[in-house]
């Protein structure tokens, strides 16, 4: 009698201890999770970038997921149907599946670096939104296979994409693949667990939330990273800017000089002069030639007329400029205005 009552409290002892160890665990994964999720979705409010609120979607589903495995959600939200939890556990799965394939592939920017993996990641998300739907027609039983085979397809790609993506170069994806493992590590052995696969202990059963609480710890060092990859590159499309707008200055400036130097230039210098002196045609070309040091015979030679007629155009462009001698006509190219 005294042993049967000993053996029963240590059994007794023994299931508080496994119970207690139980919810700490749990505790623990929906702190981190709900803390996580808070703080992606303030993230997105301030820089709109979609790929927060799809992980906002991924952490709310797995959280939701967690619950209904546990049994817990339904006695807060459903309490009068207790065996719901025993079925919506799967449509919730399937949920946060598709988020999680579509935050994978935004993250990675696998449209722009990897269609082929884009579409992998898309294929994932429609078997995933498929589950959910058959899961709302279908049995626990009949639904279960079909749920267990695309968990152990979707994580593990979610691993191979980013491999393939650091390799290609882009450094973000280090970030993701570290984070990722510990929680596909856990869904894979919980789901190995269900099939029969592995045997039952606190460890296994608490697989998911272990590996969730450190992929939520693991992945915020690769928002952090996505956030300082963004500042990185505002701050380099700012530079690329400024120096657009210095060269569109300094273009301004050349054409403002350029302008400058042409209504400076001796042609039109002497073609201001011929209109404000009435000077004709002719008297201008000879103008012209005078202003580039040329003799009367040069200029009759350069123009195909006579030394006589450059004497006579002469004369008149003293006469219309009043000035005396050639000196003059060069200071009066100068300096009229």
């Amino acid at each position: 009698m005294s042993f049967e009552v000993t053996q029963q409290i240590s059994n007794t002892t023994s299931f508080k201890s496994e119970t207690d160890l139980r919810s700490l665990l749990l505790g623990i994964f929906f702190g981190f999770m709900i803390v996580m999720a808070i703080y992606n979705l303030l993230l997105y409010f301030s820089l709109k970038d979609k790929v927060y609120l799809l992980y906002v979607g991924t952490v709310i589903f797995n959280i939701l997921t967690t619950l209904a495995i546990n049994g817990i959600s339904g006695q807060f939200f459903w309490p009068n149907q207790p065996d719901l939890d025993a079925i919506i556990y799967v449509t919730f799965a399937g949920l946060s599946m598709f988020f999680s394939s579509r935050f994978t592939s935004d993250f990675l920017h696998l449209k722009k670096r990897h269609k082929s993996l884009d579409k992998l990641m898309w294929v994932i998300a429609y078997l995933s939104l498929l589950l959910t739907i058959l899961s709302l027609f279908l049995t626990v039983k009949q639904i279960t296979p079909f749920g267990r085979w695309l968990v152990l397809l979707s994580f593990p790609s979610y691993i191979f994409v980013a491999i393939v993506s650091y390799k290609k170069g882009f450094k973000s994806a280090k970030f993701y693949l570290i984070a990722w493992i510990p929680y596909v590590l856990g869904l894979i052995i919980r789901t190995m667990h269900g099939a029969g696969w592995l045997p039952t202990n606190q460890i296994i059963l608490s697989s998911i939330e272990l590996g969730g609480a450190l992929e939520v710890v693991l992945l915020s060092f690769a928002l952090a990273d996505r956030i300082k990859r963004l500042q990185k590159e505002n701050r380099k499309i700012r530079t690329q800017l400024n120096n657009y707008i210095s060269k569109v200055l300094k273009l301004e400036q050349e054409a403002k000089f350029s302008t400058t130097v042409n209504e400076n230039s001796p042609e039109v210098k002497i073609e201001n002069i011929a209109k404000k002196h009435n000077l004709t045609e002719r008297e201008t070309d000879i103008l012209l030639q005078i202003s580039l040091g040329k003799n009367n015979q040069k200029i009759a030679d350069e123009l195909f007329i006579s030394i006589n007629t450059v004497k006579y155009h002469t004369r008149n462009i003293y006469e219309k400029l009043d000035v005396n001698k050639r000196t003059e006509i060069t200071s009066k190219i100068l300096f009229d205005k």
